[in-house]
């Protein structure tokens, strides 16, 4: 199913790696095994740094719902980087729609 992902709109690559070590487990599109390696790195990292910041924004405000954080995305002019659970995706950022493909890496990442 992950290589379904690719038929999204604007969806470039998408990887799905272990949690524990950022190790890529299946990657889909055109990313050299170095670049596969790079992007599953920064999603485990990132996700990590996002989950404290979710931590600590749930304890200052004092309302429900911030934790756990459940995706990511790193916004740029010309390409997104998003992720949810251990699932990572490389869009164009002007022909993806990001909800689309934000809630078919959650349905991967819980449902399949």
């Amino acid at each position: 199913m992950l290589k379904q992902l690719l038929d999204l709109k604007g969806v470039q690559a998408i990887a799905h790696f272990r949690e524990e070590s950022g190790e890529p487990w299946r990657v889909e599109g055109e990313l050299s095994d170095q670049d596969a390696r790079r992007l599953t790195r920064l999603a485990v990292d990132f996700k990590k740094m996002m989950q404290g910041h979710a931590d600590q924004l749930a304890l200052y405000v004092h309302q429900p719902g911030w934790t756990p954080a459940n995706g990511w995305m790193i916004h740029g002019d010309t390409r997104t980087v998003c992720g949810v659970a251990s699932f990572v995706a490389v869009i164009d950022s002007h022909e993806a729609n990001l909800t689309e493909v934000m809630k078919a890496l959650a349905n991967e990442a819980f449902f399949s």
